[in-house]
C-alpha cells in the first residue's frame, strides 16, 4: 500500500511538474498607441536694454514758442544686447507709457499741454505698439524724443518730467 500511494505521489507531482513546465498557450491581447511630440524650441534668455540703467534725457531750457514738434530733439541713446541672438532674430522695441490725448505718440509730461513724441528714425512711433524689426537693423535705428504741445492749450514757463519704458522682446 505504501508503494502505491508512492507512486501516486510521484505521479501526482510529475503531473504538476508537467503542467508548470508547459508554456502558455493562450496568446496575449493589448493595445499599441503612437505618441507625437512637439513643441517650440526658444531662448529663454531675454534681452537686456541699455545694461538695465535708467536713462535720463534732459533738454536744458526750451523757449515755449519753440515747442513745434520738430526742434529740440534729444536721442535716446539705447543699446540693446540679447545675448547672442542672430542678427537677422526678429524683435519686438516698444515704448510703453501713458499717451497724451492729442498725439498718441507723444508720452504725458508733468506740464500741462506738453509731450514727447517718440520718433523712429524721424517718424513717430505710436506708444504702447510694437515697432517689428531685427535685431541687426538695431544699429541704424535712431530713437529721439521731441517735445510737441497741445494746440488746444498754451503752455506756460516751468520745469517738466516724464516717464516710459523701453522694452525688447525677440524670437
Amino acid at each position: 500500500m505504501k508503494s502505491k500511494m508512492k507512486a501516486i505521489t510521484l505521479f501526482a507531482l510529475g503531473l504538476m511538474f508537467s503542467v508548470a513546465a508547459q508554456p502558455s498557450l493562450a496568446e496575449q491581447s493589448g493595445d499599441s498607441m503612437n505618441i507625437t511630440f512637439q513643441g517650440k524650441y526658444i531662448i529663454s534668455t531675454p534681452c537686456t536694454v541699455s545694461n538695465d540703467q535708467i536713462m535720463d534725457i534732459s533738454f536744458g531750457n526750451i523757449s515755449i514758442n519753440g515747442v513745434n514738434g520738430i526742434d529740440h530733439g534729444q536721442p535716446i541713446p539705447y543699446s540693446v544686447d540679447c545675448h547672442g541672438a542672430p542678427d537677422d532674430s526678429q524683435l519686438s522695441l516698444m515704448v510703453t507709457g501713458t499717451a497724451q490725448s492729442f498725439d498718441d505718440a507723444a508720452v504725458v509730461t508733468s506740464a500741462d499741454g506738453l509731450g514727447l513724441q517718440i520718433q523712429a528714425n524721424g517718424q513717430s512711433m505710436r506708444l504702447n505698439e510694437p515697432l517689428n524689426t531685427t535685431l541687426g537693423a538695431l544699429q541704424s535705428l535712431k530713437l529721439t524724443a521731441v517735445p510737441v504741445k497741445d494746440p488746444a492749450k498754451t503752455l506756460t514757463e516751468q520745469p517738466f518730467t516724464a516717464t516710459a519704458t523701453l522694452t525688447a522682446q525677440y524670437e
